[in-house]
Protein backbone atom coordinates (compact mmCIF):
# COMPACT_ATOMS: atom_id res chain seq x y z
CA UNK A 1 0.00 0.00 0.00
CA UNK A 2 1.26 3.12 -0.67
CA UNK A 3 2.25 5.99 1.92
CA UNK A 4 0.57 9.09 2.02
CA UNK A 5 2.51 11.83 1.24
CA UNK A 6 2.79 15.08 2.84
CA UNK A 7 1.32 13.81 6.17
CA UNK A 8 -1.79 13.85 4.33
CA UNK A 9 -4.40 10.19 5.68
CA UNK A 10 -5.06 8.01 2.77
CA UNK A 11 -8.26 8.87 0.96
CA UNK A 12 -11.00 6.27 1.95
CA UNK A 13 -13.16 4.19 -0.44
CA UNK A 14 -16.49 5.39 0.82
CA UNK A 15 -14.86 9.28 -0.40
CA UNK A 16 -13.21 8.00 -3.36
CA UNK A 17 -16.37 6.46 -4.65
CA UNK A 18 -18.64 9.39 -3.89
CA UNK A 19 -16.21 11.58 -5.98
CA UNK A 20 -16.52 9.41 -8.56
CA UNK A 21 -20.37 9.42 -8.39
CA UNK A 22 -20.19 13.28 -8.15
CA UNK A 23 -17.91 13.49 -11.05
CA UNK A 24 -19.94 10.87 -13.30
CA UNK A 25 -23.06 11.46 -13.01
CA UNK A 26 -23.09 14.89 -14.03
CA UNK A 27 -24.14 16.89 -17.65
CA UNK A 28 -20.27 17.59 -18.14
CA UNK A 29 -19.40 14.13 -18.05
CA UNK A 30 -22.21 13.59 -20.62
CA UNK A 31 -21.02 16.43 -23.08
CA UNK A 32 -17.17 14.59 -22.52
CA UNK A 33 -18.30 11.65 -23.94
CA UNK A 34 -20.44 13.03 -26.49
CA UNK A 35 -16.74 14.75 -28.00
CA UNK A 36 -14.98 11.54 -27.53
CA UNK A 37 -17.36 9.91 -29.96
CA UNK A 38 -17.01 12.88 -32.55
CA UNK A 39 -13.24 12.31 -31.86
CA UNK A 40 -13.09 9.31 -32.23
CA UNK A 41 -15.27 8.58 -34.89
CA UNK A 42 -14.54 11.08 -37.77
CA UNK A 43 -11.06 11.50 -36.36
CA UNK A 44 -9.98 8.31 -39.17
CA UNK A 45 -12.05 10.25 -42.04
CA UNK A 46 -10.04 13.56 -41.26
CA UNK A 47 -6.76 11.93 -40.77
CA UNK A 48 -4.51 10.64 -44.19
CA UNK A 49 -6.51 8.75 -46.99
CA UNK A 50 -3.90 5.85 -47.68
CA UNK A 51 -3.22 5.04 -43.92
CA UNK A 52 -6.73 3.94 -43.67
CA UNK A 53 -7.68 0.56 -44.97
CA UNK A 54 -11.30 -1.16 -44.43
CA UNK A 55 -9.97 -3.46 -41.97
CA UNK A 56 -8.25 -0.44 -39.86
CA UNK A 57 -11.67 1.40 -39.95
CA UNK A 58 -13.72 -1.95 -39.31
CA UNK A 59 -11.91 -1.96 -36.15
CA UNK A 60 -11.51 1.75 -35.00
CA UNK A 61 -15.42 2.26 -35.21
CA UNK A 62 -15.93 -1.74 -33.42
CA UNK A 63 -13.48 -0.13 -30.75
CA UNK A 64 -15.00 3.67 -30.79
CA UNK A 65 -18.32 1.74 -29.88
CA UNK A 66 -17.29 -0.77 -27.31
CA UNK A 67 -15.81 2.87 -25.54
CA UNK A 68 -18.71 5.43 -26.32
CA UNK A 69 -21.52 2.41 -25.06
CA UNK A 70 -19.59 1.67 -22.02
CA UNK A 71 -18.82 5.37 -21.34
CA UNK A 72 -23.24 5.55 -21.53
CA UNK A 73 -23.58 2.43 -19.60
CA UNK A 74 -21.03 3.97 -16.66
CA UNK A 75 -22.93 7.62 -17.19
CA UNK A 76 -26.70 5.66 -16.78
CA UNK A 77 -25.35 3.87 -13.47
CA UNK A 78 -24.76 7.13 -11.90
CA UNK A 79 -27.90 8.56 -12.97
CA UNK A 80 -30.98 8.96 -10.07
CA UNK A 81 -34.04 6.81 -10.46
CA UNK A 82 -37.11 8.02 -11.61
CA UNK A 83 -38.33 7.23 -7.96
CA UNK A 84 -36.09 9.47 -6.21
CA UNK A 85 -36.61 12.01 -3.66
CA UNK A 86 -34.93 14.56 -5.91
CA UNK A 87 -37.76 14.79 -8.21
CA UNK A 88 -40.62 15.23 -5.49
CA UNK A 89 -43.51 17.44 -6.28
CA UNK A 90 -43.82 20.26 -3.90
CA UNK A 91 -46.18 19.90 -1.36
CA UNK A 92 -49.65 22.08 -1.89
CA UNK A 93 -50.09 23.57 1.75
Amino acid sequence: MAKPMDGAAPESGGRRKARFRRVVGTPAFAVLVFVIGLVVFHWPYLAEEDRWTPAHLFITMFAGWTVVIALVFLYSLFLPSSGSEDKRPPLDG
